[in-house]
């Protein structure tokens, strides 16, 4: 939802930049659904514990969600095409980092300028797509790109099994510098290039203080999730996480609506109340997402292939539900489909206790994804919609990109909170996972709960998307 200019791209154009901006994206789409599947063996063959591999996971989550904002204000100052490529051009580099990864230091290092480019890449893909179509043809080409993002999403750790299946971890990080490497030529040809906004403010200062706070909070949670003593390091990285959250409020107070995050956006309770349901929804579905492919893997011990086929059906049933979400906002509002969807996402993490050692995926496993698919079906549509247009214009861009960074915060504070389950094995990994789908369960009461807390007006225009 980056600003976008009138086009100007004569339609013939459109498709080309249309194409070349689903290729970018698809790379981040795709690269969170491959580690999953690959963690298991990257484990193994590296002899990593719980925290290095909390890590690999979470290194290229904290860049994504600490500085998309300013990579959206880089995009404006030096030009979206440049940006575009430069992302892409990271992606790359740091994907043959992860190939040629020695130990996990190496690869955390790989996969955190992985984040750094996928953060590049986000924004810049929105904003030369919406400058390549007006602004009648602006929601299907969303549309379009979105189903190129769940496509990607769904064949990658399949693809990512059977590569796995037939060698090493590496090759599926190699599988990602390919694409990369079509993307950059892609974007070179296609995607136009628009003049630089010199007068465009970059928050480099918020954007540190996110990566420090962000960072801070989830290496002290790995920590004490690990099991590892209270130490002075520990206390001194708390202060120091304390510190930048309360640096970086200082800093957004004083920058006012020219921050990064216009306190001014914190007045409205919907915003709150949406930022709040998003970050406890989606640290529960991100813990599924995680913890399932690496028990079918470790702990009911199938294969990888079928771990990375696994949530096809969920990408299918998101894109076949999710344009009904909007028909129900019309009808009910906004608060009813967050709350029952984020209740049948729970009950989704509830049914995968049924899933032990002897787990089959057709009766044990898939349960639990099409409920979970179900779930997130009916939030995915009202929660665009009340992130449009519960704010003006002016900040509808900025409280996108927050809800965004919201959501894979959620993600990386689940992930540092798993590390009891990711040092188990066979039966004790099953009861661990047992216990993270339960606290899942509860995180999903507790969106609905926020849910609740916002105003539910039926909305004649919902917004559709996947």
């Amino acid at each position: 939802m980056a600003r976008a200019a009138i086009s100007s791209i004569p339609q013939t154009r459109s498709g080309t930049v249309l194409a070349a901006s689903s290729a970018g994206a698809c790379l981040v789409f795709a690269s969170g659904a491959i580690i999953n599947v690959a963690l298991a063996g990257i484990g193994r063959d590296l002899n990593l514990d719980a925290h290095a591999l909390q890590w690999i996971l979470n290194a290229e989550l904290l860049p994504l969600a600490a500085l998309t904002l300013v990579a959206g204000a880089l995009g404006d100052r030096f030009g979206q095409k440049q940006v575009f490529l430069t992302g892409i051009s990271l992606f790359a580099v740091a994907s043959l980092g992860c190939a040629a990864a020695q130990d996990g230091t190496q690869l955390v290092c790989a996969r955190f300028a992985q984040g750094m480019g996928e953060a590049l890449i986000m924004p810049s893909s929105l904003t030369v797509l919406g400058q390549a179509f007006p602004p009648e043809r602006k929601g299907w080409a969303v549309g379009v790109w979105s189903a190129c993002g769940a496509v990607a999403g769904a064949l990658a750790p399949a693809i990512a099994g059977l590569i796995l299946e037939q060698g090493s971890w590496r090759g599926v990080f190699l599988m990602q510098l390919l694409l990369a490497g079509v993307a950059i030529v892609l974007v070179a040809i296609w995607v136009p290039k628009a003049p630089p906004d010199l007068h465009a403010k970059i928050d480099l200062a918020a954007g540190g203080l996110s990566v420090a706070g962000l960072g801070g909070l989830g290496w002290s949670l790995m920590t004490l999730t690990n099991g590892q003593p209270i130490s002075p390091t520990l206390i001194v990285v708390a202060f120091v996480t304390l510190f930048a959250i309360a640096g970086l409020g200082v800093v957004e107070l004083r920058k006012g609506d020219s921050a990064m995050l216009p306190p001014s956006l914190f007045a409205n309770r919907t915003v709150v109340a949406l930022n709040l349901f998003t970050l406890v929804l989606y640290g529960a579905f991100n813990a599924v997402l995680t913890l399932l492919p690496f028990v079918m893997i470790k702990g009911a011990n199938l294969s990888v292939l079928l771990a990375g086929v696994a949530f096809i059906p969920l990408q299918i049933l998101i894109a076949t539900v999710s344009p009904l979400a909007g028909a129900l906002c019309a009808r009910f509002g906004h608060s009813l489909p967050l709350a029952v969807g984020a209740l049948v996402t729970g009950l989704g993490c509830a049914a995968a206790l049924k899933i032990n050692v002897n787990a089959q995926y057709w009766t044990d496993v898939f349960p639990a994804v099409a409920l979970v698919a179900i779930g997130m079906s009916l939030v995915i549509a009202p929660m665009t919609t009340l992130v449009l247009t519960s704010v003006d214009a002016s900040h509808a861009a900025t409280a996108s990109g927050f809800n965004g960074a919201v959501s894979r915060a959620g993600s990386l504070l689940a992930i540092a909170l798993l590390g009891g389950v990711l040092q188990r094995s066979g039966g004790d990994l099953i009861l661990s996972f047992h216990v993270a789908m339960l606290a899942s369960s509860v995180a999903c009461v507790a969106a609905a709960l926020a849910a609740f807390s916002i105003a539910s007006t039926p909305d004649p225009n919902p917004v559709f998307g996947l």
